[in-house]
């Protein structure tokens, strides 16, 4: 070893030659433990080589051989590393030579090399961060730990008490972060602070790794053991140790900023790489104080998520008001739309938010290692993440933005990699729809593979979208590690509310009052005013015309977390005693047969609650009970995945919690909208939060679909119904006999796990199978759907009592495409067709059904249809907007015909609505929220299944919801009503603060004695939160039901009023003289 430099100096090394021509000068070679050890090299230059002369020194020291290799460079003060495997390793420059020493220590001590590379692939990725030895998956937001924390009063003190726990390993470790050690059994350890019950521990070998079954832990993974232990012990936190090393997860579902998983969402410390300045992190994190209620760690937790919160609403506005328009005017140009027909603009905002989907998910999963960006420095140096820190430095030196379509190029050569994998970037083919071009795919992708978008248009949206001012006023790239679905939630809603338009004149934005409300819309702009949106230009508003990014009637977390407590909770418990009935085989194969769904899902943050609800439970489930059928599934995917990392599998370990999320994504989950848009980001949310490395994103084309939830056939009782009020001889009108035919191919779609881009092929394939073998029942459908909209006697009167002879020529009928015809507008949706396998179920239909559906009547009203277009109209007088709207009428024969169509369509929805399988909708408006309520009833499972939705007060009150209630009072097993009063808007921003919101949890089946339950009215979230663990107020269904003639819930002044109200109803009457 050479003795001009003293690195690694206490271990034993051997000579190794460099390349003679890389001016490199050998210090030694360190080998670790076991066969196909971890091999360090070390060597010094005077200075830093180039990273492409490191990757060549690197690949001809290591040529083909399985040992793991990390290249050292020592020069002037720093370091750099190359390694350890991979196709392209990843380069890291100018590294603290101290840190760089105490990692390979840790590495070449590991026992061996799978432990070496797993330890190498968390630490090396921190030491370029500003925060080296620390690792943040998404549990805390990183701007506030290393801008917030350092501000922190308690920093300096903090620092003091961590040096107690340096060097430190393992019990001596916690001892020394001040906790008090109890051995629970001879794996975990229940750790006390001052009495106490703060979290559960588990000490790791040096050979073990957090995610990977182990005999040890049962053939789970130690974390998944420990969570499971702490929810039996009722623990907060798990903590894992190896050697000096402290993990830390929460085991709440809903906890960190980031959160995908309750296995992924955690923050990891090496102390030994810890910087001197650093070392209170140790303290404020891991610490018995720090795990206090009120300790420093809750306190960050909570700043992180302010910090998640604000960034979501800058980058909401910045999508809203910059990306978004600036895609929109490159693409119509290079669409050459030089007018604003309707058909094009819509066209052209499926390409725009396509374009914004994929960028989203690629930045998404490079900030949390979804993709290469840490490990492979081919892939790195094309990143998204790459370019945003680019920008960011042309940002800070104000750099013009430079001519040509560079930005497009090579944007495109990544979603082009995502799509069909490129094994030199170390990344699988992934693409599930989102990135394909094939036109019998994605039509939009199809017209976007046909386009370039130059970078005065391209890169100024990639710099809105990927670079952010921080706090301190320093540009930056976007941290995506620090939006969680809520996040991303709040930022698609107002995109579904919206639309484009161009602008016919310059146009500027004006406040506007409207119902007590004050809107900002856009008017013309006057001489002198500068504009906002120039006359010819794309611009983006809702569709009332304003200017307003965010969604209405965004459902907050506390909402969808109590529903999902008392809906999806108590199903899950039902779900798992059935299969405690059953032998391991049938238990296997029923395993994942439940069914959840939102029929009016938005952007399907109900749907990403109940996946991580779900993974729960069923890890929970599986932890107790081994179920070979379901090991077998999980591991085969796992080895794929594995597989198709190639060398990045080596330190690569894949939790069942990931899988699990991503079976249930594509077993459990089901979801509708009117919306399109709704159902690409509903997938785009779920691909995102079920992502697992060398798998392709699932096959969700089946689960999460476009149609109208109200407008076709809802159960088979329905078409059971139409031939009994006909009094016609019946055919069997059952699961089998309609929908039996689709049950092979639909079997062959369930046990297809999406491991290949031929599976995903073979899984279209199976579900256009199905839908072909239904053809004749899709038909009988259509027929019944269209009656109350028909005109045609063909269709009106159409002679069903012969039905069952027509067999598959059914089809072909001219009533049939007649029917199709009256219907084409409407976006029908028949859930026995779409969702089959529901239906024949032992258990037909959905174990639960949640969200929070439309409110509003189905109108349309001429102003408002002309202002969505021409925002300007807003601002004129009546007689200058009467004038205004004859030159349109004239001039727009386009929108003329547009408007027709809305009124004609809309005419058909409410005679579907009052025809249609919907009791009681013929008295009162036909609100969309009242045909919902029947909806949900109906489509969940006659023997328990659940219902968890948000209705307005007037489903609980008001005239034409009274069968329904009704129903629900006198047939549900249990219905729970928690009401809101929207004080100061506290629940819906955009409702009024006088409004009245109900939370209910209906389950079906026998009533139980006491089968109504209420609380509330709260009228703040503090008065919710306390007021929900307490008792409920309990009334009998049939007494309810006596309380007046319409069922109606009464409207109680306050909180407490709910428990007074069920006292006095159990007084007796005064002038009930038989009770005295």
């Amino acid at each position: 070893m050479s003795d001009e430099v003293e690195f690694l100096s206490y271990l034993l090394s051997r000579p190794w030659s460099p390349d003679g021509k890389s001016g490199l000068k050998p210090v030694g070679l360190f080998i670790g433990q076991e066969a196909n050890a971890l091999e360090v090299a070390v060597a010094q230059a005077a200075q830093a080589p180039a990273r492409s002369v490191l990757v060549e020194i690197w690949k001809a020291r290591k040529g083909r051989r399985a040992a793991p290799l990390l290249l050292v460079v020592l020069h002037t003060g720093s370091a750099s590393i190359t390694g350890a495997t991979g196709e392209v390793p990843p380069v890291y420059t100018d590294m603290d030579v101290g840190q760089v020493e105490r990692l390979c220590r840790e590495a070449l001590g590991q026992p061996d090399r799978h432990a070496a590379l797993r330890l190498l692939s968390q630490a090396l990725p921190s030491l370029e961060t500003a925060l080296p030895g620390l690792t943040n998956e998404g549990l805390l937001a990183l701007h506030e730990l290393e801008h917030g924390v350092p501000k922190r009063g308690d920093w300096v003190e903090a620092k003091r008490k961590a040096h107690a726990a340096l060097n430190k390993r393992d019990r001596d470790l916690l001892s020394a972060l001040g906790f008090q050690i109890e051995d629970l059994d001879n794996l975990t350890c229940l750790l006390r602070s001052k009495d106490r019950r703060a979290a559960l521990a588990v000490m790791l070998r040096e050979n073990e790794s957090a995610e990977a079954g182990s005999a040890r832990f049962n053939s789970l993974s130690p974390i998944s053991y420990a969570l499971k232990k702490a929810d039996d012990e009722n623990l907060p936190y798990v903590v894992l140790t190896q050697g000096n090393r402290l993990r830390l997860y929460s085991t709440a579902v809903d906890a960190g900023v980031g959160r995908r998983g309750r296995t992924e969402t955690y923050v990891e410390c090496q102390p030994s790489l810890l910087a001197d300045g650093h070392l209170p992190y140790l303290y404020l994190i891991y610490s018995a104080e720090a795990l206090a209620p009120e300790g420093s760690l809750h306190q960050i937790l909570d700043e992180s998520q302010r910090f998640a919160g604000d960034l979501a609403e800058r980058l909401r506005e910045r999508i809203y008001n910059h990306v978004v328009p600036e895609l929109a005017q490159g693409i119509a140009v290079a669409r050459g739309i030089d007018k604003s027909r309707p058909e094009d603009i819509s066209l052209t905002y499926e390409m725009d938010l396509t374009v914004l989907f994929r960028l989203l998910f690629i930045a998404y999963a490079e900030d949390r290692d979804l993709l290469p960006y840490r490990f492979n420095d081919a892939y790195r140096t094309r990143s998204l993440k790459q370019k945003a820190q680019e920008l960011a430095d042309f940002v800070a030196k104000d750099t013009p933005i430079a001519t040509g379509d560079s930005h497009w190029q090579e944007t495109d050569l990544l979603w082009q990699a995502v799509a069909e994998g490129n094994p030199e970037w170390g990344v699988p083919a992934y693409d599930g729809g989102l990135f394909a071009n094939e036109e019998e795919v994605s039509k939009t992708g199809a017209e976007l593979a046909a386009i370039t978008l130059p970078n005065e248009r391209f890169e100024t949206a990639l710099r809105h979208l990927l670079v952010i001012e921080t706090p301190e006023g320093v540009p930056g790239p976007v941290d995506f590690r620090s939006l969680g679905v809520r996040e991303f939630g709040t930022i698609y809603e107002g995109l579904l509310e919206s639309d484009l338009a161009v602008a016919e004149t310059d146009l500027v934005i004006k406040e506007q009052k409207k119902k007590g409300k004050t809107e900002l819309v856009y008017v013309p702009a006057r001489e002198g005013e500068t504009p906002v949106v120039l006359a010819g230009a794309v611009y983006l508003h809702n569709r009332s015309g304003a200017r307003k990014s965010s969604g209405s009637y965004y459902t907050k977390p506390f909402a969808v977390e109590h529903l999902l407590n008392g809906a999806l909770e108590p199903a899950l418990t039902d779900h798992f005693a059935r299969l405690n009935s059953m032998d391991d085989t049938d238990a296997a194969e029923a395993f994942f047969d439940f069914r959840v769904a939102d029929i009016a899902m938005g952007s399907g943050h109900f749907l990403i609650g109940a996946i991580d609800r779900i993974e729960k439970r069923m890890a929970d489930f599986l932890a107790e009970r081994n179920l070979p059928g379901v090991r077998r599934e999980l591991e085969k995917l796992r080895t794929v995945a594995l597989g198709e990392l190639g060398e990045l599998d080596k330190s690569t370990t894949i939790e069942d919690g990931q899988l699990l999320r991503r079976m249930i994504a594509r077993r459990c989950i089901y979801g509708v909208d009117l919306n399109g848009l709704a159902v690409q980001l509903a997938r785009l949310a779920v691909w995102i939060h079920t992502f697992v490395p060398g798998l392709p994103l699932s096959f969700l084309d089946h689960n999460l679909v476009h149609g109208n939830a109200l407008v076709g056939v809802g159960t088979l009782d329905e078409i059971r119904e139409k031939f009994e009020a006909l009094s016609l001889p019946m055919f069997p009108v059952d699961a089998q006999s309609l929908l039996g035919k689709a049950a092979g191919p639909l079997r062959r779609l369930a046990n297809i796990n999406d491991a290949s881009l031929q599976d995903i092929a073979a899984a279209r394939e199976a579900l256009q199978e199905a839908r072909e073998a239904i053809r004749s029942t899709e038909a009988l459908c259509d027929l019944i759907a269209a009656q109350p909209i028909s005109e045609d006697p063909k269709v009106v009167l159409f002679p069903f009592e012969n039905w069952e002879n027509l067999g598959d020529g059914a089809d072909e009928l001219e009533a049939v495409q007649i029917a199709r015809q009256d219907l084409d507008s409407l976006h029908v949706l028949h859930f026995p067709v779409a969702f089959p396998e529901v239906f024949l179920r032992k258990r037909p239909g959905f174990d639960v059904i949640l969200g929070n559906p439309p409110w509003e009547k189905p109108r349309v009203e001429e102003h408002a249809f002309w202002a969505r277009h021409f925002p300007g109209l807003r601002s004129l007088t009546q007689r200058l907007y009467e004038a205004e709207k004859v030159r349109l009428w004239e001039e727009r024969p386009d929108l003329v015909s547009l408007y027709e169509d809305e009124l004609r369509e809309n005419q058909q929805i409410r005679k579907v609505l009052v025809g249609g399988a919907f009791p009681g909708m013929g008295s009162g408006d036909p609100d969309l929220y009242k045909a919902f309520c029947w909806r949900f009833w109906h489509l969940t499972a006659a023997d328990g299944g659940h219902i968890g939705v948000v209705l307005p007060r007037s489903a609980l009150a008001a005239k034409g919801s009274e069968k329904f209630r009704q129903a629900i009072f006198d047939e549900a097993a249990r219905v729970d009503v928690t009401m809101l009063v929207n004080n100061r808007q506290w629940v819906f921003p955009e409702v009024h603060p006088q409004y009245s919101i109900g939370l209910v949890c209906v389950k079906h089946g026998e009533p139980e004695k006491e089968s109504i339950y209420l609380q509330g009215p709260y009228a703040t979230e503090a008065k919710f939160f306390e007021g929900v663990v307490k008792e409920l107020a309990a009334f009998y269904g049939a007494d309810v039901l006596d309380w007046n003639d319409s069922a109606s819930l009464p409207l109680l002044p306050n909180e407490e009023s709910a428990g007074i109200f069920a006292q006095l109803r159990k007084s007796p009457r005064l002038d009930w003289k038989e009770q005295w």
